[in-house]
């Protein structure tokens, strides 16, 4: 088990202490373990948690007998023979699969607006009192005529023209130059994309609203806004909007597997020898970092540790507020400090709505479905879909024209069926930016009758509420403020996170070194990045410690 941090205290001094035990850091600490120590000599490596539990930002929770995965689901990018990602080997039994089928909702006008009265269903939307209810369900048993759902093929064509202009968007920023891509924004890069301009020809006039509001996802895939309308508050640095440089990477190929049974099996193997040999101290929050000299001097809530090394794998959101207030002693240099304030950090957030019973699987939901679901080659009719797709006023988003203007708009609210999925009653909201950070702010209710009301908008008939609703509120978590790395325009770039991956030593000879998905130059943002970069600081300690022992 893990040391508790009441235990912490009693032993002071580690050749390496590990700042944090989210997958970089375990990472870190089981390779040094495998590669240079035994169980016996693990007194030499201690792990600091703040938190009470492992994993970082992958964690789960319990609601109403359901798991639901607050932070990491998928592995982006399975791989191939010739270059797997390394997350295939940990647990090859592990269950996943793509996502498959989706319906798509049109932005709603006028006439389909509601707004909330006490948490009910207001304005000039369907007309829910002159329904008739089935006995067995307690589901409206009207047709849905009154919806928002667009017919299968109209959708299709939506969603593939939309996701044709993002891909040349992405393609371009391996074909000009870095310093062109650097200063140029998403943004700029997808309205000047001639499939941009070609998917509001093909698709017909009465949806373009609808086709430029999906461009949104763009925010919801990289936790980063387009444009300083949509940047959070407490990151102007982000306000230039996600750089073009965040697609010039070197990934995996391979499918975007939706991890079925979500990433703790994969910490948790990660992590049972370290576990095992007791070398994580929970609850112990690190204040203070002084790298003066050797033994460098951790300060933390549970009393003082020193050590040779440290290995920095705290969250980049964490560093940029820290750093600022005398965190580390002395201040870092000056590249790392400008690596740190360069490079963007988004949150992304989840909202969970549980229900007793899959109702979207009962009718008259599943016919309304049905003639709506995008679906493919190997998906069968009765399938449910994976993913809906649509939009709502309650929430603030934005429209790119096709002219490349941007207005306010509805919010594009994309929602997983997790029941599809994993079996779990579970629908899943994504919400990012500055979104991310007004939803976090709404108590649980709210959002749950918000979350009500969207779907009861989408159908054009009542839904049923949700049972629970459970919020991630990442950007609140004072040990990640938000969830993952981006490339701002003009001011990231992939030199910064090779910055942050060369250590500080001082004069005696005391090692700083920082890890984590932040600091991952192709792999960014991440799970695997968080992995892979866990190793590359452990082979560099290592190699460090080799070198040492040679002069000596």
């Amino acid at each position: 088990m893990a040391v508790t941090g009441a235990e912490a205290g009693h032993l002071v001094h580690y050749d390496t202490i590990v700042l944090g035990a989210g997958i970089a850091g375990l990472a870190f600490t089981s390779r040094i373990l495998q590669t240079n120590y035994t169980v016996s000599r693990a007194d030499r490596v201690r792990i600091l948690e703040a938190r009470d539990r492992i994993g970082g930002r992958i964690a789960s929770v319990q609601v109403q007998g359901c798991r639901l995965d607050t932070g990491a689901n998928w592995i982006h990018g399975t791989g191939n023979v010739k270059r797997p990602n390394p997350l295939m080997d940990i647990l090859p039994d592990k269950r996943y699969r793509s996502m498959e089928g989706s319906v798509l909702f049109q932005t709603p006008d006028g006439k389909h607006d509601s707004t909330s009265r006490n948490g009910e269903i207001t304005g000039d939307g369907p007309d829910l009192t002159a329904q008739s209810t089935c006995p067995t369900t307690g589901i409206p048993t009207t047709n849905l005529d009154q919806g928002l759902m667009i017919p299968a093929r109209l959708a299709k064509l939506i969603v593939s023209r939309a996701q044709i202009a993002i891909g040349e968007m992405q393609d371009l920023s391996t074909t000009i130059p870095t310093k062109a891509a650097k200063h140029m924004s998403a943004l700029r890069a997808l309205v000047n994309a001639k499939s941009f301009q070609k998917a509001f020809d093909l698709v017909p006039k009465e949806y373009h609203r609808t086709l430029g509001a999906l461009f949104q996802g763009i925010e919801n895939m990289e936790a980063a806004p387009l444009l300083a309308q949509t940047t959070e508050p407490g990151r102007p640095e982000s306000e230039p909007g996600v750089g073009l440089l965040e697609y010039a990477v070197n990934d995996f190929d391979g499918e975007q597997a939706f991890l079925q049974d979500g990433y703790s099996p994969i910490i948790e193997e990660i992590a049972r020898p370290l576990l095992e040999a007791g070398v994580i101290a929970l609850e112990t929050v690190v204040t203070r970092v002084d790298w003066t000299r050797k033994p460098i001097v951790i300060e933390t809530n549970r009393g003082v540790f020193t050590a040779g090394e440290i290995v920095c794998t705290i969250p980049l959101g964490v560093l940029k507020d820290n750093s600022k207030h005398g965190f580390f002693v002395p201040e870092l240099p000056a590249d790392k400090k400008e690596a740190i304030e360069h490079l963007g950090f988004g949150t992304l957030d989840k909202i969970f709505a549980t229900y007793s019973r899959p109702w979207w699987n009962d009718e008259p939901y599943r016919s309304s479905i049905r003639k709506g679901l995008i679906r493919t080659e190997d998906r069968a009719e009765n399938d449910p879909p994976d993913v809906f797709m649509g939009f709502t006023s309650e929430l603030s988003g934005i429209s790119i024209d096709r002219n490349g203007s941007v207005s306010p708009d509805v919010y594009r609210l994309p929602i997983m069926n997790l029941q599809a999925l994993t079996g779990q009653p579970v629908l899943c909201a994504f919400v990012s930016c500055k979104t991310a950070t007004t939803v976090e702010a709404m108590n649980d209710q709210d959002v749950s009758n918000m979350f009500h009301r969207v779907l009861s908008q989408w159908f054009g008939a009542e839904t049923p509420r949700p049972d629970a609703v459970h919020v991630t509120r990442w950007a609140q978590d004072p040990f990640s403020r938000g969830s993952y790395s981006h490339s701002i325009t003009g001011l990231s770039e992939a030199k910064q996170r090779k910055t942050l991956q060369k250590p500080v030593t001082n004069e005696d000879g005391g090692v700083l070194r920082f890890s984590g998905e932040h600091c991952s130059q192709d792999h960014f943002a991440m799970v695997h990045g968080a992995l892979l970069d866990g190793w590359r600081a452990a082979d560099a300690s290592l190699q460090y410690g080799d070198d040492v022992n040679m002069r000596g």
